[in-house]
């Protein structure tokens, strides 16, 4: 049970540094990563800046001098945690799959100029449409269901567990690092834990600006209604 409380307080020490570091290297500059070329480049740059961080970490390594010992209930409530963590993101994943978890929408939107989609028959047949736009307004409205499909802001999702908490992922990765912090039950843990949690909500500070920047007012009238990481109960 030391071995396995170690390793945990290693990877909490390893792994969650880079992945905060990583979303504030996107975030908070996105238009930057997309006047450049959007996905591709960002992982290209950021990505073995990660690695070679995570690296770093596990060299420098002080979690063995922090130990604070085996304790039974502590260990049982983390897992309790850790549970609640893994059942939150089974329900995320139900709606997003692994480009979007990766950041692909947000990095991709307007990387590369996309003609807006008429959504009316006014604009499908306007006076100055012309020739050509209207028959792209035809296509469009043959093809019905495929138009949202084709919007580059991608979709704002507001069901399922997006119509309690507006930020689930986070709600998972902050109930699992207490998890496995109270698990590992070492100094080090309980140190990234108290620094992380407030960076992760930083984080969510910067997504919701690119959020409401894609999204405009539909964004807006659903952070009224849903809460940011609280799930809202009934």
């Amino acid at each position: 049970m030391d071995t396995i409380r170690y390793l945990l307080a290693v990877l909490i020490w390893a792994t969650f540094p880079p992945a905060v570091f990583f979303w504030y290297m996107v975030h908070p500059f996105i238009g930057y990563w997309r006047r450049v070329g959007g996905p591709v480049q960002t992982y290209l740059v950021v990505g073995p800046v990660c690695v070679l961080m995570m690296g770093a970490l596990v060299r420098w390594n002080p979690v063995a001098g922090t130990d604070l010992g085996m304790n039974v209930p502590l260990f049982a409530l983390g897992f309790g945690l850790y549970v609640c963590s893994w059942a939150i993101e089974r329900k995320v994943r139900k709606f997003l799959d692994f480009k979007t978890l990766a950041g692909v929408p947000e990095l991709k939107f307007e990387a590369t100029p996309t003609p807006r989609i008429p959504t009316t028959i006014d604009e499908y047949i306007g006076e100055d449409s012309g020739d050509d736009a209207s028959r792209s307004g035809a296509d469009a409205a043959a093809t019905g269901p495929t138009v949202e499909a084709s919007d580059p802001r991608g979709r704002l999702l507001q069901e399922g567990i997006y119509a309690r908490v507006r930020h689930p992922r986070y709600l998972a990765v902050m109930a699992g690092l207490l998890g496995w912090a109270m698990m590992s039950n070492y100094g080090t843990s309980y140190a990234i834990a108290v620094l992380l949690i407030p960076a992760l909500l930083g984080v969510i500070h910067f997504e919701e600006k690119e959020l409401v920047d894609r999204f405009g007012e539909d964004y807006l009238e659903y952070r009224k209604r849903v809460p940011a990481v609280l799930p809202r109960l009934g």
